[in-house]
């Protein structure tokens, strides 16, 4: 039922913002400069997502699991197992960081074009579709 209601929340706010948009280019179809301008980050926000982020990776119970049940069973009988696992995680944080490090340049490069009205309105569209078909089908097979 979660899935549904997020998909017809998608969909009726993409058709909302489809609406709008229409009804903004027939006011007025020749944008002013500064409407064309590539928005940017709002001050201090990097420091907000990245606080986001890390409190949601630290408190995240699959992170700790994998730690936990996963990782040592990389680690060999001989030597410090100690050792081995920190060594184990700290080369996960260190790949984990340059994933994504390599994600938000990918992300900043294509930012400009996932913010065009038109490519948010058909991914708001789609997206919303699929999670409706996602709740039927699961709810079927319920």
């Amino acid at each position: 039922v979660y899935l549904v209601y997020l998909g017809v929340r998608a969909v009726l706010a993409a058709r909302r913002a489809g609406r709008e948009r229409t009804a903004g280019r027939q006011v007025n179809p020749d944008p002013a400069p500064e409407d064309s301008a590539e928005p940017g980050p709002a001050p201090g926000r990097w420091r907000s997502g990245f606080s986001q982020g890390f409190l949601t990776n630290v408190l995240n119970p699959k992170a700790a699991l994998f730690f936990v049940s996963i990782l040592p069973q990389f680690a060999h009988g001989s030597g410090s197992m100690t050792r081995q696992i920190f060594f184990l995680g700290t080369l996960d944080v260190v790949i984990g960081i340059a994933y994504w490090f390599v994600l938000v340049a990918l992300a900043t490069r294509v930012r400009v074009f996932l913010a065009r009205p038109t490519f948010r309105y058909r991914w708001d569209l789609t997206t919303g579709w699929l999670f409706i078909a996602m709740g039927i089908g699961v709810a079927a097979t319920a």
